[in-house]
């Protein structure tokens, strides 16, 4: 008895499923990589959005160079510029300091990981992005963090608000641009004055590259002057910094180390 109530239904909803089917059209399909079925042309647009190709993030060595990604940075607070990086008072200024009042918001350069963000010797409280293409960015002397390790932040994005944390005597922003951990003049890449990003910077390979370029003619203002050191019997981290005229928290950043570290004789370590 129930048998032909039951077939009676199937059927009723066989045919109901295909009085509303779509006809598609073969000649609108794509084939998109990464995808087993062919694609509406007309939903290639919402999913190109999501292709990893596109992503900042999946640029490969080689795909696209460091100049181009860093010609996509912005400035990350407009500031007059009241320290540049280099030589200063007989040791090395690995940033560019910008005027800031205290609790002024400060943004991201480019979308990235945060890496560091906490209080860090003379840097006070200070925020590491990693934003791939072995290029990082450095704000420090802030007043307060507002993000927190392994977050992703957008560019444009707040980071942190100005202060005076750290060994710092006026509200100011100490930001750096480090590629491969060798910090480079901000100002290459960036006209403060002007609140502007260089897109000239694009036409270059990385950092490097361009800093070598300015040297060769003879403009020393990007230049980092790497240095080594080798430790020397009784040497210890404070010995090493006022010899070399830099910060013990810079030693620790660029050798890997910490207050407590053991240095080792012959050690050799990075000064800048």
């Amino acid at each position: 008895m129930f048998k032909p109530i039951i077939f009676t239904c199937l059927l009723f909803l066989f045919l109901l499923n295909i009085s509303q089917a779509q006809y598609i059209n073969t000649d609108s399909l794509v084939t998109v990589e990464g995808y087993v079925h062919p694609v509406l042309v007309a939903e290639l647009d919402s999913l190109e959005e999501y292709l990893p190709e596109l992503s900042p993030e999946y640029f490969s060595q080689g795909l696209i160079t460091s100049g181009y990604l860093l010609s996509q940075f912005s400035i990350p607070a407009k500031g007059k510029v009241i320290s540049h990086f280099g030589p200063r008072s007989g040791r090395m200024h690995t940033g560019t300091d910008l005027k800031m009042q205290k609790g002024d918001t400060i943004c991201a350069s480019f979308d990235g990981n945060v890496v560091m963000a906490k209080y860090y010797h003379g840097y006070g409280n200070m925020v590491v992005l990693d934003h791939g293409h072995n290029l990082e960015t450095y704000y420090a002397h802030l007043s307060k963090c507002l993000v927190n390790t392994d977050m992703w932040v957008k560019r444009g994005e707040p980071v942190g608000l100005a202060g005076s944390s750290g060994r710092a005597t006026t509200s100011h922003l100490h930001f750096e641009i480090r590629e491969n951990k060798k910090p480079y003049n901000a100002e290459l890449v960036f006209d403060f004055e002007n609140g502007r990003t260089k897109q000239e910077i694009a036409d270059t390979k990385n950092l490097a590259h361009l800093n070598k370029k300015v040297t060769s003619t003879k403009d020393t203002s990007g230049k980092p002057t790497s240095q080594k050191y080798v430790v020397r019997p009784g040497d210890s981290l404070y010995k090493i910094s006022r010899r070399v005229k830099t910060s013990i928290g810079n030693l620790c950043m660029l050798n890997n180390l910490t207050e407590q570290s053991v240095l080792q004789i012959g050690q050799v370590l990075n000064v800048f």
